[in-house]
């Protein structure tokens, strides 16, 4: 008679991690991965204040003293609820822009092959060369391709291991490179790039223009009020 030999613990697989678990930026994941921010993101925290502060303190001092010194309710509300809204379109470009991808194009974990051409070139003291993993590897820092009939100039990223796209750069901060990379902003905590150049420019045009909208509501405040 045999006995059934007791069954030996099966070890599940590991789990594949998701591409926000193995990033190797320098950016900040939110709510599983959907949001990304930059390093610095707590300034983001500070320009809300900044943003949301005045217009409390200003929604405040309309409901105290400007609508009991005039007879017109329904104007003072509409008022009121202009620069509500207003705020609150300006938090959201704000927030919009902090937590998109603004662009990142995404990195190799090895070094590309070298081409056909750059496999037995010398390496002469004229040619800037960038040595890959391998010593005999090596890569041109700049390449030209053809796009659309232009030749355009492509840098290759050490710290990428790819040859940037046209109008990319790399940033210090965020460590990645960004398509069409403008600057990094620290009162957004982000980079501003091809996906969020657009909300960046309609934050602050939103906030020009509630602040001239304050400050004529403000100035004929004080004109009833005289």
């Amino acid at each position: 008679m045999m006995v059934p030999s007791e069954a030996e613990p099966t070890s599940s697989p590991p789990q594949p991690k998701r591409l926000y678990q193995a990033w190797k930026g320098n950016n900040v994941f939110l709510c599983g991965g959907r949001l990304i921010l930059g390093p610095d993101a707590a300034s983001l925290l500070l320009s809300s204040f900044l943003v949301a502060g005045p217009a409390i303190v200003f929604c405040y001092q309309m409901q105290s003293k400007f609508f009991r010194s005039n007879g017109q309710p329904h104007m003072h509300r509409a008022a009121l609820l202009i620069v509500i809204i207003t705020t609150l379109v300006d938090l959201f470009f704000l927030f919009m822009t902090s937590a998109r991808d603004p662009g990142i194009v995404p990195r190799n974990t090895r070094a590309p092959p070298p081409e056909a051409d750059e496999r037995n070139l010398p390496a002469t003291p004229s040619m800037e060369w960038s040595v890959g993993g391998t010593p005999r590897m090596r890569f041109r820092r700049t390449k030209d391709v053809n796009v659309n009939g232009v030749t355009v100039k492509l840098k290759f990223c050490e710290t990428c291991l790819r040859y940037r796209p046209p109008r990319s750069s790399h940033c210090s901060i965020c460590n990645n490179c960004v398509q069409k990379f403008d600057h990094h902003c620290p009162w957004v905590g982000q980079c501003i790039g091809l996906v969020s150049t657009h909300g960046y420019c309609l934050f602050p045009t939103i906030s020009h223009i509630e602040y001239h909208y304050d400050k004529h509501l403000a100035e004929q405040k004080k004109t009833n009020l005289s």
